[in-house]
């Protein structure tokens, strides 16, 4: 199973570094940022090139609509086995990689990292009468 992150501009750079600096390096993960003064077609074109396999892949997008999720839909709609997220955040990226060798079907795998990524989004509240359950609760 491959994983193809995009993004705007420095996006995806961004998550793999940091994916990189907590997991290691890991092999199957693809990088291609989507750069303002890059053409439309030779975008698509990086992309394509990456989901010309025989496995299959789960491409990661920062936002919902934005070109790099569209152009991953666009051609993820003749091809067997490619599948997108978008809002990616590096919570589900990470679970994803520690996932991908015990969860084999990516349809799955999809919705347990969708479950992550929106796990990992929460806000930390200064309230007094909360903070020590809160803190307690999210193992700090």
């Amino acid at each position: 199973m491959k994983f193809l992150v995009t993004g705007h501009d420095d996006f995806s750079i961004g998550l793999k570094s940091a994916l990189t600096m907590i997991a290691g390096t890991l092999d199957d993960v693809v990088i291609v940022p989507f750069k303002a003064e890059e053409q439309l077609e030779a975008y698509r074109t990086k992309i394509d090139s990456e989901l010309q396999t025989n496995d299959s892949v789960i491409c990661f997008t920062d936002l919902l609509g934005g070109t790099p999720f569209k152009t991953c839909v666009e051609l993820a709609i003749s091809k067997n086995q490619v599948f997108v997220l978008s809002g990616t955040n590096l919570g589900m990226l990470l679970e994803a990689s520690l996932l991908r060798k015990l969860v084999k079907e990516p349809a799955e795998l999809c919705q347990l990292v969708l479950q992550s990524g929106k796990d990992n989004i929460t806000l930390f509240s200064q309230n007094k009468d909360t903070l020590v359950e809160e803190i307690s609760e999210a193992g700090i």
